[in-house]
């Protein structure tokens, strides 16, 4: 959470989406100052996209949920080790390099990461608080994971109604052709209604 500039404390059971938030970090003194300044935009556009996305891939499919959940994990671990190393990954640059980190060893995801991190004086920011608000995400993001891990395809209502429809007529006997947003639901769809 935060307040004109001011970051405020991390509340129970829920995100503070620190990680889209960078400019709430900056000490006040650099905050007006570039490439500080920019990061003020795009936080406050980024952490409205992330609980739409949120709520998006849940509504797509559990697993949707479950894979972007999965890799905010990843990612937010990542940025943590990142500011452990001394450097904050901020910026258009880093967060390419952190949403295609699937396919890097962690020593050249870090490597990467701080190259295009340079602009950025870690003494520029608050990284104590910074730190305490990604380890309190990283938390809620795990207790998320556990409470949607049982939700198999079998318990999944969304899928079995689905299930159920295809099953009878006038789908049963006829092609069927179903669309979706996201490509993890689709690959849910695939592996589970193919056989």
């Amino acid at each position: 959470k935060s307040r004109k500039g001011k970051v405020t404390k991390a509340t129970t059971g829920e995100l503070t989406y620190a990680r889209y938030g960078l400019w709430h970090y900056v000490r006040p003194e650099k905050q007006k100052k570039e490439p500080y300044f920019g990061l003020q935009r795009a936080g406050a556009n980024l952490r409205g996209l992330m609980r739409i996305l949120l709520f998006k891939r849940f509504e797509s499919s559990v697993y949707a949920f479950q894979e972007t959940i999965r890799r905010l994990l990843r990612i937010h671990e990542s940025f943590l080790k990142s500011i452990d190393e001394g450097f904050v990954p901020a910026g258009e640059e880093a967060q390419y390099i952190l949403y295609g980190s699937d396919t890097l060893e962690e020593s050249d995801l870090m490597d990467a990461l701080a190259q295009v991190s340079r602009r950025y004086d870690p003494k520029d920011f608050d990284t104590d608080t910074l730190r305490k608000h990604i380890g309190h995400d990283i938390a809620l993001l795990k207790t998320i994971q556990e409470l949607v891990a049982p939700i198999t395809p079998e318990k999944d209502a969304k899928f079995q109604t689905l299930k159920a429809l295809l099953s009878d007529k006038p789908l049963k006997s006829s092609k069927r052709l179903i669309f979706t947003q996201y490509a993890d639901t689709a690959k849910y769809l695939y592996s589970n209604l193919n056989p």
